[in-house]
């Protein structure tokens, strides 16, 4: 409850002394005022009785000079009244206020009234004086019997008056110095009460303090305090309760502290096996996805050679054929690729303006021949759009969504478009007419394998419920907005905003696979332990016009360029087995052809953040397999580009 004088903002040694402080101010005052009062009363008192005194006798001394008619009697009187202390002046007038003897000033202004004075009194004051008078009686004067017979047994006969006129300076100064005098006393007896009231409180409040300062550090976990205050009464039994809670906390802490390191330990053993078993998992995964890529890569790159060497219109059914079903299986296997690099963090988008309907082409070339085996139709709308993103990473995006359209479409269309919303972005739509996502599932879809009942699931495609979960996770790498719409029985329809850039002015010419073929009468060096991809990537490269000098370790790849001439290129897979890697062998034909070389390193590892962070200081781009050879040719082209010289 809050204090009406705001005392609970003190502390409690300042209450104490508060407490022990404020009464001894009172007295003081209290004392102060009253005798300081009373002395100044009794000043001004002993002042007037002096002068009535003085005054009562002044009348009768003046009584023979009136009587006599003697000035000078009266003077001399008036003369020696004012060598008296405190008297500024005196007059002496006959009984018809005429002036006999005068000695100083005397204010006459207020005399009114003086003629029913029967003695000595107070007619008026001011601040700085007194006015006293007294009639001057005799009774022996007797009365003219022939003039006065209206007199005969009258009382005293009145011969004058006595003004006497006291200073009341002096009193003021008396007054002034008491004022003083009590000012310093009342002071230092304060002091003297504080002095005392510090001692007290310091008295009162030290064992207190004492035992705060020991609760304190038992709250900092010095349980070895102990108050050692010396009290007695109530606070040695909160001095004995104090001390009793310190050791059993103690006990407690050590109690606690044993308990932590047990389970320390345990958590430790369990942290030390999940790290164990994640280690085994990765490299489980590693090794898997590294098998898989191999061949995969070989198929590709050898459908890839065929096409180019085979141009007869049944061959080249045949060889679009075994194309979608390649196609097929990287995606299944770029699945598993895109989950375990999204978890380990080794995904990290590579930001470049490019056309949008290259991307759209190359998901034609995907997805047509899935779309055809299942009766769609799958639509492309014909977009000039240039964007900016990851190029490989927003194929991954607008694949899983096509794929995951064209599963649960049974008839219709799907329809992939973009259109511009803002001057600055472009909204990638991708449409169904499916059958479409309840309203309370819309989110769920999103998460890992979570796959909507009512259509075959092992159609064609990947199937595991974790197309759309990676699109969600890519998307928010990249920071591009996803959204989707969906009517039960009429369809949905995906939407990711991508930031928009301006188109140059005259579009390059689009070679068939243009970075390689700037490759064309040049030799490069290809590095890869996998002796089926290595043969794959070599006939696609040696189609190309390319001086391939290749083999499946470092040495035997320099020694045959020492003998046919430096390349001016350099692929090399990163494991290369025998404790060999891509970087050593890159390192060791730079050292002997130039340090400049342009140089490329694929893998099929899941877990490559650290190791395409370590590349990137040597200037070597990290390209995960199974590589495409549009993928290729754009790392190649990117390179050749920022290579020095030119090529």
């Amino acid at each position: 409850m809050p204090s009406r004088f705001g005392l609970n903002r003190l502390g409690f040694r300042s209450r104490v002394l508060l407490a022990a402080f404020l009464p001894s101010v009172a007295i003081a005052f209290a004392l102060a005022l009253h005798f300081t009062t009373t002395r100044m009363a009794d000043i001004e008192r002993s002042l007037v009785e002096r002068a009535m005194l003085l005054v009562a006798s002044l009348a009768p001394a003046s009584e023979y000079g009136l009587f006599a008619g003697s000035i000078d009697i009266l003077q001399s009187l008036a003369d020696a009244a004012l060598r008296e202390r405190d008297v500024d002046g005196l007059l002496v007038m006959d009984g018809d206020r005429v002036v006999l003897a005068r000695a100083g000033r005397v204010d006459t202004t207020a005399t009114a009234g003086l003629d029913a004075l029967t003695g000595p009194a107070l007619v008026g004051s001011s601040e700085t004086h007194y006015l006293f008078a007294a009639p001057v009686l005799s009774a022996q004067v007797a009365p003219d019997l022939l003039l006065d017979d209206d007199t005969a047994g009258a009382g005293p006969t009145r011969l004058g008056l006595v003004l006497l006129q006291m200073s009341r300076l002096e009193t003021v100064r008396a007054r002034r110095q008491l004022v003083l005098s009590a000012a310093f006393i009342t002071l230092g007896g304060l002091v003297l009460a504080a002095v005392l009231a510090r001692l007290l409180s310091d008295g009162v409040t030290s064992p207190i303090r004492q035992l705060a300062d020991t609760v304190r550090r038992i709250e900092q976990g010095d349980f070895s305090a102990r108050a050692r205050t010396g009290a007695r009464g109530i606070l040695q039994g909160l001095e004995d309760g104090i001390n009793r809670m310190a050791v059993t906390l103690s006990g407690a802490r050590a109690e606690l502290e044993q308990r932590v390191q047990v389970a320390t330990a345990e958590l430790q053993a369990q942290k030390e096996r999940a790290e164990q078993a994640s280690r085994a998992k990765t490299q489980f995964v590693d090794a898997l996805l590294h098998d898989l890529s191999q061949p995969l890569m070989a198929m590709g790159l050898d459908i890839r050679t065929l096409k180019l060497r085979l141009q007869d219109d049944e061959s080249a059914g045949l060889l679009t054929r075994l194309e979608r079903s390649s196609l097929k299986l990287e995606n299944m296997r770029d699945v598993l690729l895109d989950v375990a690099r999204l978890e380990s963090g080794a995904t990290q988008p590579r930001i470049a303006d490019f056309p949008l309907g290259r991307l759209f082409d190359s998901l034609r070339l995907t997805f047509e021949g899935q779309a055809a085996e299942k009766g769609l139709r799958l639509a492309f709308h014909p977009t000039s759009a240039w964007c900016r993103s990851d190029p490989l990473l927003l194929e991954r995006v607008l694949a899983n969504l096509v794929s995951n359209a064209l599963r649960y479409t049974v008839r219709g269309t799907v329809l992939v478009g973009a259109r511009r919303i803002a001057v600055d972005r472009v909204l990638i739509e991708v449409r169904d007419s499916g059958q479409g996502i309840p309203s309370d599932r819309i989110n769920d879809v999103f998460e890992e394998f979570v796959r909507l009942p009512g259509v075959d699931t092992g159609a064609a495609g990947r199937g595991m419920g974790l197309g759309l979960a990676i699109v969600k996770r890519l998307c928010a790498l990249l920071g591009h907005p996803l959204a989707v719409r969906s009517r039960p029985g009429v369809g949905s329809t995906f939407s990711v905003g991508v930031p928009r850039a301006r188109a140059p002015e005259v579009a390059p010419v689009q070679d068939e696979l243009p970075g390689l073929q700037r490759l064309r009468g040049r030799r490069v060096a290809l590095i890869d332990d996998d002796a089926a991809l290595l043969h794959s990537l070599r006939g696609l490269l040696q189609q190309l016009g390319i001086d391939v000098v290749s083999g499946e370790s470092p040495d035997f790849v320099l020694r045959q360029l020492r003998q046919a001439g430096a390349p001016a290129f350099i692929l090399s897979d990163y494991q290369l087995g025998d404790g060999n890697d891509g970087l050593a062998a890159v390192h060791s034909l730079r050292r002997e052809f130039g340090e400049h070389l342009p140089a490329i390193i694929m893998t099929g590892l899941a877990a490559t953040r650290e190791l395409e962070i370590k590349l990137e200081t040597h200037g070597i781009p990290l390209v995960a397999k199974p590589v495409r050879p549009v993928v290729l040719d754009a790392v190649v082209g990117s390179l050749l580009d920022a290579a020095d010289p030119p090529f």
